[in-house]
């Protein structure tokens, strides 16, 4: 079969551009001075992104705290159905050490931020199912602090580059749904009142015209990431996390009655992915999404319980959000301004592995994880 990661690792061994000069016999003036081509750089050797994945998974697994004792222990097996059923009323989409090493040894992770995707699951589900107060909520989050130190020293690593070069930067390769988004954007022809594409405009209009549309494209999808936050941050007076029972539908094969009680079933999972695909025009379409999913919750459950507690206080954090985007009083600044090279690149960030969004987007439905854990159960006997 062939294999991709062998395509990687080959293409990983090419050299980089290096910089090249030219300058006609009586141009020497055009020569950039900040190039100084005696000056010796160190070769960085690029790591594959399996390898980069290895590497860190390595660290974290072998990482012990001052009693010696590792730190990922909690985290290297999720608990059993069968031997702590509480813990799936809590976590919809497991995830644990082994599954993760499983995906690198079968090359399963096209980059790091895929990966990263699933140990910020890992370190989730712990948090929302432990209480702050135990050793293992603790852990969970030691282990995520250390996961992102040491992928920032790696990266730092790959992308070094010697300072004041302005020549050969690297970029970091965006995720699937940031590609996929930018590729259909890059398709899409502007047209003007006339019916005419853009490029039959003047330069002056067509300027203007593409520059609002950035602005109001980046300044919706800057909201929308930023009220999606809202709502992945929230959190109880004991530092329980809100919107973890919410990601996920219900599985059709263990809560058959659900969808027989809601007649349109939504979840993070599904919002997320809208704000990905760029499916919202306004905060409110976002608003109402939310609503129908805490109407949903606050059906199918009984008044007093936690899940309908929960949703009512994400609805109201929603609420609250929304109005403070709307008028401006959030840390995200002037929304309506033209973007600048900075915001630009902010709003690419959003869309791609590292924002919430994209990461609940990418989560797994029950049913499907709970195919691949019995899978791994039958290869487990087998083995035996």
């Amino acid at each position: 079969m062939y294999s991709a990661a062998g395509k990687r690792r080959r293409t990983s061994m090419t050299s980089t551009s290096s910089f090249t000069s030219r300058a006609g016999d009586d141009d020497t003036g055009s020569i950039d001075m900040e190039y100084q081509p005696d000056v010796k750089r160190k070769r960085v050797v690029k790591l594959d992104p399996i390898e980069q994945c290895q590497h860190l998974y390595d660290i974290i697994r072998n990482h012990k705290k001052e009693d010696g004792a590792l730190l990922c222990e909690p985290f290297i097996r999720a608990p059993k159905r069968r031997q702590e059923p509480g813990y799936y009323e809590v976590v919809s989409n497991p995830m644990d050490m082994l599954r993760i090493q499983q995906k690198i040894k079968l090359d399963e992770y096209d980059d790091i931020e895929q990966m990263s995707v699933d140990v910020d699951l890992m370190v989730t589900n712990a948090k929302a199912f432990y209480k702050r107060s135990t050793a293992e909520h603790k852990d969970a989050s030691d282990l995520w602090d250390l996961f992102v130190e040491k992928k920032s020293i790696l990266f730092d690593q790959d992308t070094s580059m010697e300072e004041g070069e302005k020549k050969g930067k690297i970029i970091l390769k965006m995720g699937k749904l940031a590609r996929r988004a930018a590729a259909v954007e890059s398709r899409k022809p502007a047209f003007g009142d006339d019916g005419e594409t853009s490029e039959s405009s003047t330069a002056t209009d067509k300027h203007d015209d593409s520059s609002s549309t950035a602005g109001d494209t980046g300044a919706l999808s800057a909201q929308l990431e930023e009220l999606f936050t809202a709502i992945v941050l929230a959190t109880d007076s004991d530092g329980r996390v809100l919107n973890t029972v919410f990601q996920l539908l219900p599985s059709k094969k263990i809560y058959p009655n659900y969808y027989d009680v809601i007649e349109d079933p939504i979840d993070l999972k599904m919002i997320a992915t809208k704000i990905q695909n760029g499916d919202y025009n306004s905060l409110n379409e976002m608003e109402k999404d939310v609503s129908l999913m805490v109407r949903n919750a606050c059906q199918f459950n009984e008044p007093g319980s936690q899940i309908y507690k929960d949703a009512k206080v994400l609805k109201r954090i929603v609420s609250a959000k929304r109005v403070d985007i709307e008028h401006g009083r959030t840390a995200g600044g002037n929304y309506g301004s033209t973007p600048g090279k900075s915001e630009r690149i902010r709003n690419r960030r959003l869309r791609s592995g590292l924002s919430h969004s994209a990461i609940t987007a990418a989560l797994q439905y029950e049913d499907e994880a709970e195919e691949e854990e019995e899978e791994e159960e039958e290869e487990e006997e087998e083995e035996e």
